[in-house]
């Protein structure tokens, strides 16, 4: 029996028994959208594009897409056309710290424990003998008001519930909410088992990267998963509003941003070379030492060899040089080969020589770095970290990051929230 003959088959329940008139659904494109999910790596570039493409095809207003964790469902991504239009960034990393048990009390819950779709007409008026219910504390709170809904999980081949999709208020075409219908239902049971087997995929390769950070960690007690998380989360807001400031296209911007996610998360992975005599030193380094602690960006940058990787060029770009400033005073500097030996270095890149990826990862891990208590150092407050930036624009980083990334205190305070220090 095929994927959507049992969809058909499966329970689900609808309220009214009036129906819109059915838009067919073009498999083609279905399958073609499927076909570029697979091509996505990062994790968070592909949650999102799931649930956009998701909500797309059965023209919803908003949905969620929960991963399930330790018996629970996160909300990981939050869209609203009517709330928020376009992407949020400062909603979506609030939503994120928000979550709900996997039990059968509530509509995400209950797809999570039993792996059925659900299909309400009215989520106000769901039946009294079922033992989810709707809450509306999300619609008062938001001043939103929920419809209809479409709730399916998200299974891998080998059964494994990763999470559940849920999509809200199917949008008529007279503009107003209307029923998700039952074809709905068919095909985004169709699109999230090979969205979930995608999500599966991106998981192992975000795993992969935070492994490679726990190296680091094991040599610098400084370079934790929280650290290189937050350092990823704003490396991507602050590219994507540097890019859309000069139109870039929404293909590119996001190609860049995929690649983006890991490199900043790795941007210090060259200190596993790097010994633990000079890393955890307790006090101040000699000369010769500042010297070899350096080296970790040249080491770094030797990990991603793949010129022809999109991916590499990128995380190598950023390792090497995020330490660069913009007025010269940087390092490790111009190096005509960074896998000669001895190696030659040069005079600090400054300005735009400076790849744009590595500047944005400077400001996001010295804003994270001055923001976190450590073993040698107190957290600053807040005030004093924006202060040093303004006096450190066009000096220590790009005058523009600077004012961007000052602009974006709302998002940023919403990042850090998520990622608990």
């Amino acid at each position: 029996m095929s994927l959507l003959s049992r969809a058909a088959a499966m329970c689900s329940q609808s309220f009214t028994t009036h129906r819109p008139a059915e838009i067919p659904h073009d498999v083609g494109k279905l399958f073609s959208t499927v076909e570029g999910l697979y091509h996505i790596r990062d994790l968070d570039t592909l949650l999102d594009r799931v649930l956009f493409e998701a909500r797309r095809f059965v023209r919803a207003d908003a949905g969620t897409l929960y991963l399930e964790a330790k018996g629970r469902l996160y909300f990981n991504y939050v869209h609203n056309d009517t709330l928020f239009r376009g992407e949020n960034a400062e909603r979506r990393h609030v939503y994120a710290r928000q979550s709900l048990p996997v039990d059968r009390k509530s509509l995400a819950g209950y797809v999570a424990v039993t792996g059925e779709p659900l299909l309400i007409d009215n989520v106000y008026d769901i039946h009294s003998d079922v033992s989810y219910s709707f809450n509306p504390a999300y619609d008062q709170k938001a001043h939103y008001r929920t419809r209809s809904m479409l709730i399916v999980p998200l299974l891998t081949r080998s059964r494994v519930t990763l999470g559940v999709l849920q999509l809200i208020n199917a949008i008529g075409p007279d503009g107003t909410p209307v029923p998700f219908s039952g074809r709905d239902r068919l095909y985004i049971m169709q699109f999230a088992q090979h969205a979930a087997n995608a999500i599966e995929r991106a998981k192992l390769n975000r795993e992969m990267v935070l492994r490679m950070v726990e190296l680091s960690e094991l040599r610098d007690p400084y370079e934790t998963g929280r650290h290189a998380k937050r350092v990823a989360a704003y490396s991507a807001e602050l590219f994507t509003i540097w890019s859309e400031r000069r139109s870039t296209t929404r293909a590119l911007l996001k190609s860049i941003r995929e690649a983006l996610v890991p490199a900043a998360m790795l941007h210090d992975v060259g200190k596993i070379a790097v010994s633990d005599v000079i890393l955890k030193k307790p006090n101040a380094l000699t000369t010769d030492e500042q010297t070899l602690m350096r080296m970790h960006t040249v080491y770094g940058a030797r990990l991603f060899t793949q010129t022809d990787s999109h991916w590499d060029r990128i995380a190598g770009e950023v390792v090497l040089n995020h330490h660069e400033r913009w007025d010269g005073n940087g390092y490790p500097g111009v190096i005509k080969d960074i896998y000669a030996e001895p190696i030659k270095i040069g005079r600090g890149k400054r300005g735009e020589e400076i790849p744009i990826t590595a500047r944005i990862v400077a400001v996001a891990d010295v804003y994270d770095a001055l923001m976190t208590r450590r073993s040698y150092k107190e957290a600053w407050d807040e005030s004093d970290v924006l202060n040093y930036f303004r006096l450190q624009a066009g000096k220590q980083f790009d005058a523009e990051l600077v004012e961007i990334f000052l602009g974006m205190q709302s998002v940023v305070s919403s990042i850090r929230n998520r990622f608990d220090y």
